[in-house]
This record gives C-alpha cells, structure tokens and sequence, in this order.
C-alpha cells in the first residue's frame, strides 16, 4: 500500500486517484479550485467555471483509448457517462463496415465529462477530495542523493506527507519550481495556433448531422472543426494561425454567426442549433514533454511523477491529451505498489515507459504542428500549400486521402487517430500500404480543401 498524493483534480489527476484507489492505495486528491454545483448537464455548463483550467470551456473528443482505458479500469464511468447524457460515437465512419462495439469515442462537453469523474472519485472510498486548497509547494528532503519528496506544503503551511506525489497541475503548474534542483528544460515547441469555439443547443425537433462525413476540415488558411456533445448540444471551432490578422475580428458573435453559416462544412451543424454562450479563445498553445530524467538516464528526484499536461502537453487538434493523460494514470496505478521500494530507481521506470509508449504521440504531433502551420502560413500569403515530399508525409497522405472511399484503409487510420494503434503498426498493415503505395503511382496528395470559404471570402466576412 503507498500513500499517494494527487495534485490537481482535472481529468488526469482524477483518473490517477480513481485508478490507485480501486488497487487499494489511499489518496489525497487536492485541488484549487472550488468544486462543481450539483445539478443536470446545462446547470454545471452554465454556471461551473475553472480558472485553473483554462481548455475546460472549448471543445473536446474522448478517443477511443481513453474509453478503452475506463473499460479496463473503471467501466462503471462509461454507464454514469452515457447516463448523463453522454454520446458513444463509433470511431470509424457509420455505414462503411461493421461496428465494433468495443472502439468507441465519448461525446460530450469538458465540464460535464469532468463532472462525471469527480462525483465518481468523491464517492470512492480511499480518496480524500480537499476542493479549494492550493497546493504551494513540494516537501522534500536531500541526504546526499537526488531530493525525495515526501509530500505537499498547502496554502496556510499546512504540510501532507505521502509516499509519492502525482503532478497532475496542467500546463500552467509551477510545483517542480519549488525543488532545491532544476529538472531538464522541457522539449518545447510553440504550435502557433490559435482556437475559437462556441456551443449551441439543438433547436427543438432538430438533430446532429449524420456522423458519416470528417469533422474537420482544411481551409488552407485554417481549419473548421465540429464536435457532437452531450443531451443535445454541440460545439464548433476554427483554428487560425497566432498571426492571421483577422483572427480578433470572430471573438465578436455576430462576425462568428456569420463566418459558420458562410462555410458549408459549419452551416450544416449551425443551423440546427442555438448559439449558447460567447465565442472562447485560447492561445499559446505548446507542444511540450517534461522530463524527471537527465539524457544520461539519471533521476533528478525522487517520490515525484508528471501526467497529463504536466508531462505531456499537445496541440489539442487531434484530442489526443485525455487519451494519454488516461494511460499514464494506468500505468502509475499499476506501478504504485513498487514506487517505495526504489524511489529513485522508479522515477527512472516511469520515464522509460512513458518514452516508449507515449513519446510516438508527442513525435508525431510536433511533425504534424510543423506541416499544419506552414499551411496555414502559405494560405495567409495566398500561395498555395506546400507538398509533402518526405515519404512518410507522401504515404500519410495517401492513406488520408483513400479513407474518404475505402473503408479498410478508413478504419486502420481511425484506429490510429483514437491511439488503438501507433504509426509503426499502421503502416505494418499490408494491405493499407499496398493500396497507398497504387494509389501514388497515379496521385498526388495534396492537402484536402472543403471547397468553402476561400481566404478572401473570410477576410470579407471578418471585415464586415
């Protein structure tokens, strides 16, 4: 049994909680803010709002490996999920081949997602919710070796011991500045990305738009993204580069409404919905993984672990975070039983796993970053898009380009989009590279357009 102190209660923090408890390890479960109101899906939207937690009002997915990580752990959640008006939405393209009932998403807004966690981890016993306490600082103590923390020092001075904290503070967390030494830099890369959103409700005697087309789509100078949610809602956003002058101009509604009615891909979703709430903004995104590990393999504490956007921060276009927030929480619980035997030693293990199982993810999104902002750049100075020359980019392309027609080649790479499989098992697939290697003999791949709003249609709409 290890005593296990959880700092942050966003959905990370409260996976790792959840898991740990239901092995039998007791947790403190601490966090800033203040706890949700009781109440349905709308009351917690409207009025539960996070200021820790500054994605929690913009548009989500929970990817297939999230799901199949709460199927492993906690299948109860998927029941309480879908009983508060939560969507399972087949990952691959309705229609195209039979369903598997066991790869599935999650649709449903952030606050009620979390909402359904956290009353589920505030029942559990073994874990101790304290909502609207700070965590300050790491408690630590050094005897030659590398610091070993022993817990957390609360905002008052009040000290909670543990045998090992789990730093689930986010982005914005500032807990490893307080330790005697300084971890590696973080590899970082800015996204140069900037994300607006705004939900609508149904309008009576409306429904979502089938299921059967891609939910984002390339605009050259951005991107337009839909988002089915839960008990009826809905949300849409646009992705623009940090450097599009325009950007400001679709804060202002009435400039958004007409944006999403002008682009065929969000007039088909805006339409049978409501606006509900302003247009949320959010920016200076990172691509960034921090490391507990020198690049000699030497711990640089000990008793301490990163998850979530602590470790692992990602540009969230392909909502790939919960998905690897949710494995990370896996394998610490799983681990948690050893983390006293060799403090140091299991700070090192948690590394090595999480480099090779998750660094994939973190590799391929900053590729993906690098290719999609130069896009949009290129749309911004009216020139078109630059073609892929490296051949994994050419045979990625291939493949996105055939799953709009093959409904093998769509289900491999909806499994790779959802995290059931990595790049390296995509293209072990034979039959999916055979057919996109026929395919470039006679194509080529070009970044798919929706065929809407040129970019002097939407620097007149943004003028307007």
């Amino acid at each position: 049994m290890t005593r296990a102190i959880v700092v942050g209660a966003g959905v990370a923090g409260l996976a790792c909680a959840l898991f740990a408890a239901r092995r039998g390890h007791p947790v403190v479960l601490v966090e800033r803010d203040p706890a949700g109101p009781a109440g349905p899906a709308d009351q917690l939207f409207d009025n539960w709002r996070r200021p820790g937690l500054p994605q929690a009002r913009h548009s989500h997915k929970f990817l297939g490996r999230s799901c199949q990580v709460l199927a492993e752990e906690a299948p109860d959640l998927l029941d309480r999920l879908r009983a508060a008006g939560a969507l399972a939405v087949p990952i691959s393209r309705f229609g195209m081949l039979p369903e598997r009932p066991d790869e599935f998403a999650i649709a449903a807004r952030r606050v009620v997602y979390e909402a359904v966690l956290r009353r589920a981890v505030a029942r559990e016993p073994g874990v101790r919710l304290l909502s609207g306490r700070a965590a300050r600082a790491l408690a630590s103590r050094s005897r030659g070796g590398v610091p070993r923390v022993t817990g957390v020092v609360l905002d008052g001075g009040q000290v909670l011991a543990a045998d090992l904290v789990v730093d689930a503070t986010g982005r914005r967390g500032r807990l490893l500045r307080s330790l005697p030494v300084r971890p590696p830099p973080p590899h970082t890369q800015r996204c140069g990305f900037v994300y607006l959103t705004r939900h609508y409700r149904l309008r009576p005697g409306r429904e979502l738009p089938t299921l059967d087309r891609p939910l984002a789509v390339n605009l050259g100078y951005g991107a337009a993204l839909a988002f089915p949610a839960d008990n009826g809602t809905f949300s849409l956003s646009l992705t623009l580069s940090v450097r599009d002058p325009w950007r400001r101009s679709l804060l202002r509604p009435a400039t958004w409404d007409r944006f999403v009615a002008a682009e065929p891909h969000t007039a088909r979703w805006a339409e049978r919905g409501e606006p509900w709430g302003r247009v949320e903004v959010i920016a200076g995104i990172e691509d960034r993984w921090q490391r507990l590990v020198t690049g000699a393999g030497d711990p640089v504490v000990a008793g301490l672990v990163l998850i979530g956007d602590a470790a692992l921060q990602n540009n969230p276009t392909y909502g790939r975070g919960v998905s690897l927030a949710f494995a990370q929480a896996q394998q610490v619980a799983r681990r948690l039983g050893s983390a006293t035997d060799d403090p140091a030693r299991w700070v090192v293990e948690c590394d090595r796993w999480t480099g090779q199982h998750l660094g994939i993810w973190h590799r391929a999104q900053t590729t993906a970053d690098a290719a999609a902002l130069a896009v949009m750049e290129a749309g911004l100075r009216g020139e078109p898009a630059p073609v892929a020359t490296d051949p994994f980019a050419r045979l990625l392309a291939a493949i996105e380009a055939l799953a709009a027609t093959d409904p093998l080649v769509a289900r491999a790479l909806a499994r790779m989009a959802h995290l059931l499989i990595t790049p390296a098992q995509l293209l072990a697939d034979r039959e999916v590279v055979g057919r996109a290697t026929r395919y470039l003999r006679h194509h080529q791949p070009e970044p798919a357009r929706s065929g809407g709003l040129s970019r002097a249609q939407f620097e007149a709409i943004a003028a307007a």
